[in-house]
């Protein structure tokens, strides 16, 4: 998307002056250029229930997008951020650093929509589920290919589900429904649940799902994570641990005329400030996640760079390894909860971009319990936590942060000034990327940052991936492992009520908020700043992007 910075259409499209005034927008604007007159289309950046739920409608500017430009073929992307690629193996990742990637080079049955709120076709072009709920069949796409050039069938479907569905597997917990996957022809897929099962469109949206050649093409699992072969828009050149990786354009691609792009190189710069020199200076085109104290900056700059603002379902949190004394004491994380000042969070990390967060499902989420505000920031509340605790007289400890992310050293920063008004010394430690996943998965930290987007519409998956033990990363590594939530969960994906999922999601999200093993923080929307001649750059509200889509002008 370009992003319109003409004086005229500024005003317009209602940019916040200093004062906070704003111009209520209009639909449509005229905007002149230098060499030309073009039509503008101004479209708010959240935009309806996203709006009202998440941010507010007066939390961002509109972005005004070009209505007559023409994609161009060609080029090279570069897109820099700190979070590592683990792996290009669909089933064995859990990270969004890593899920993003590989969603370039596989694709799955079905899509989640740009708005977070269904699924679309993606290699199935249609799907309808049994009169007794107990099966779901999928017509698939009779022009797919491999980037190797190999056609793929329906048996490459079932030997892909049955291998995302091994319990071993971060998000093997995703197919727990699944009894079986049947095969009629080489075009139809039939995937029968253990009881009727709401979710499982969605399900066949995942990442996780991705689609790979029966028995991997005749490789080992090993061989395969190092040259994967998938049917998505890119295929991967090169890869290097701990640099990052570059993909190049699949020639096999089902979608005729994408992508546009010749290549994409994804580049792990652990440190912000280079990271956003490198944009400056031309040597990148995207950002991933610049410092929320670059936005104000980035939206008067002009010039060659602007700043994207997008929908999310992103939830952030600091996360206790309940593993370990004192944070396996539910009192000291209550303590430590009401000591967090979400608001000046917001206003010093955020620069306003987005809201306290309370229920750790996100608001994009009808699953959502708005009920639940989160623990206030009250430090007598917090001094009474602690005095009900087995180390009533405060005790020592670290957070964990990502070296280069200034964001999380100002929050810690927060925390720990505050922390220390009742008797808690909290230290910093600084890892780089790769190193801080590490010691998060092998429980080798005190406290940390994290957060979560959800990868497809239906909530069943982020209520067990942030909830329940067994539901991926074992509640992104806090080691959390609450039976009672378990089973709630089990329960409501097997219901075909919205109301009544509705309700036990509710009761889950009231018992989490109880035991705190992770604060939750603040929703915030997607922050990415690029250069003005990246188009169609548009990250969905489930985080993840389709690069298929993006191109340079030159």
């Amino acid at each position: 998307m370009r992003k319109c910075r003409n004086r005229i259409c500024n005003n317009a499209c209602g940019r916040k002056t200093a004062r906070g005034r704003k111009y209520k927008p209009t639909n449509k604007h005229i905007v002149m250029g230098t060499r030309n007159m073009k039509k503008l289309v101004c479209a708010k950046s959240f935009l309806g229930v996203t709006t009202a739920l998440l941010l507010g409608a007066s939390a961002f500017s509109p972005t005004c997008v070009l209505a007559d430009d023409t994609p161009q073929a060609g080029g090279d992307l570069v897109m820099v951020r700190s979070a590592p690629i683990q792996s290009f193996m669909p089933t064995l990742v859990a990270e969004n650093g890593s899920i993003w990637a590989l969603e370039e080079v596989f694709d799955t049955l079905l899509l989640p929509t740009e708005d977070g709120k269904g699924v679309q076709p993606g290699l199935a072009t249609e799907w309808k589920q049994s009169d007794d709920g107990l099966e779901w069949t999928f017509k698939l796409r009779s022009d797919v290919k491999f980037s190797d050039g190999t056609p793929m069938t329906s048996k490459d479907v079932k030997f892909s589900l049955d291998q995302a569905s091994n319990e071993a597997n971060p998000f093997g917990f995703i197919n727990a429904a699944i009894a079986e996957v049947k095969t009629p022809d080489a075009e139809t897929v039939v995937v029968r649940t253990k009881a009727p099962f709401a979710p499982l469109p969605s399900v066949m949206a995942i990442f996780s799902n991705s689609i790979v050649p029966d028995n991997y093409g005749g490789k080992s699992a090993e061989e395969f994570a190092k040259a994967p072969v998938g049917t998505g828009p890119f295929k991967l050149a090169e890869r290097t641990i701990g640099v990052g990786a570059r993909l190049v354009r699949n020639t096999e691609y089902w979608q005729k005329g994408k992508p546009y792009l010749d290549s994409i190189s994804i580049n792990e710069v652990a440190d912000g400030n280079t990271r956003a020199n490198q944009l400056m200076g031309g040597q990148a085109q995207i950002n991933e996640f610049p410092a929320y104290s670059s936005t104000q900056a980035l939206r008067a700059a002009g010039g060659d760079v602007t700043l994207g603002v997008f929908p999310s379902s992103r939830v952030d949190f600091l996360a206790f390894n309940t593993t370990k004394a004192p944070f396996d004491d539910a009192h000291v994380r209550r303590a430590i909860a009401s000591l967090i000042d979400r608001q000046a969070l917001i206003k010093v990390i955020l620069f306003g971009n987005g809201e306290p967060a309370g229920a750790y499902m996100s608001p994009s989420s009808w699953s959502h319990n708005a009920d639940i505000k989160g623990l206030p920031f009250d430090l007598d509340a917090a001094k009474k936590e602690l005095a009900q605790s087995n180390v009533p007289d405060g005790f020592s400890a670290t957070i964990s942060v990502e070296s280069g992310d200034s964001d999380q050293a100002t929050m810690a920063q927060i925390i720990l000034a505050q922390a220390a008004k009742i008797g808690i010394k909290l230290a910093i430690q600084v890892l780089d990327p790769a190193a801080l996943d590490e010691a998060r998965q092998a429980a080798n930290f005190d406290m940390a940052f994290t957060y979560n987007t959800t990868d497809i519409v239906d909530p069943d998956e982020i209520i067990r991936f942030a909830g329940v033990y067994d539901g991926g990363s074992h509640v992104q590594y806090s080691f959390y492992n609450n039976k009672e939530i378990a089973e709630k969960a089990e329960q409501a994906a097997t219901l075909g009520e919205q109301d009544a999922r509705k309700k036990l999601y509710d009761e889950i999200q009231a018992l989490w908020d109880k035991d705190q093993p992770m604060v939750p923080l603040y929703y915030s929307p997607e922050i990415y700043s690029f250069s003005t001649n990246v188009h169609g750059f548009h990250p969905y509200v489930t985080g993840n992007y389709n690069l298929s889509n993006v191109w340079l002008s030159h």
